[in-house]
């Protein structure tokens, strides 16, 4: 018997009842189908993201970043950092500088840059011009050219007030650190310009040569936007101490 379309709902809920009572098992799974399929499967997704999403949020979160490093350099050499050895020095600095109940992580982002491919350099500017405006970035890993370019586009601070801090905090650290600071002309705005500290030099720094990396020539800076400078200081007493 056919269900009437205008029939009310209990009725029509009392007439598919007494359908299925009628067919067996495997008539009752085609009917189902046939009829619910998009139900059924609605219904299956919509199960499927809502546990996804109660996994997400409440029993396995990802972690939180505790600190964003962004590694920029020209074209990958012998000389340069390989990403295995940026990932012992992720893991390195986390074991300095997160406790491992708390569900956080260092993030070490590889930006390679390229004078061979405009395109290439173009989109990896746009992406440090995003990150930097968006707060991501908290501290960069630079190479010699990497570090003019940043001067000259703004996206580094100058480090004074951190070093006061790690001076007061970890003075051997500090007198480390202090051997190593590199001055730059600094022009946060035209015509005002000044030698500023604007990076650490990090190429023989303890915690490579703890890791066996060969020197690099690297300057650690820190991005114009971040509000992260508790993680950032431990991250270069962690480097140097």
């Amino acid at each position: 018997m056919e269900t009437p379309r205008d029939a009310p709902f209990k009725e029509k809920l009392r007439i598919e009842i007494a359908k299925l009572r009628e067919m067996t098992l495997k008539n009752k799974i085609e009917y189902l189908w046939e009829y619910y399929k998009i139900f059924i499967i609605g219904t299956i997704i919509l199960l499927i993201l809502i546990g996804s999403l109660i996994n997400t949020r409440f029993i396995n979160p990802p972690p939180e970043t505790a600190l964003f490093i962004s590694w920029n350099t020209g074209f990958i050499t012998e000389e340069h950092l390989t990403e295995e050895q940026m990932e012992d020095l992720r893991i390195a600095l986390e074991k300095r500088l997160i406790d491992e109940k708390v569900n956080k992580e260092i993030v070490i982002s590889q930006v390679i840059a390229s004078d061979v491919n405009p395109n290439f350099a173009m989109a990896n500017t746009q992406r440090t011009v995003t990150m930097v405006a968006a707060g991501t970035i908290d501290a960069f890993f630079l190479d010699e050219g990497m570090f003019e370019e940043k001067i000259i586009s703004r996206f580094l601070l100058p480090m004074e007030s951190l070093l006061a801090e790690i001076q007061s905090k970890n003075p051997t650290a500090y007198d480390r650190i202090n051997e190593n600071i590199t001055y730059k002309l600094y022009e946060p705005e035209e015509g005002n310009a000044s030698e500023r500290i604007m990076g650490i030099y990090i190429g023989s720094s303890p915690l490579f040569t703890e890791l066996g990396f060969s020197k690099q020539e690297l300057y650690f800076s820190v991005s114009i936007t971040t509000e992260n400078a508790d993680n950032i200081i431990n991250a270069l007493i962690a480097l140097f101490e």
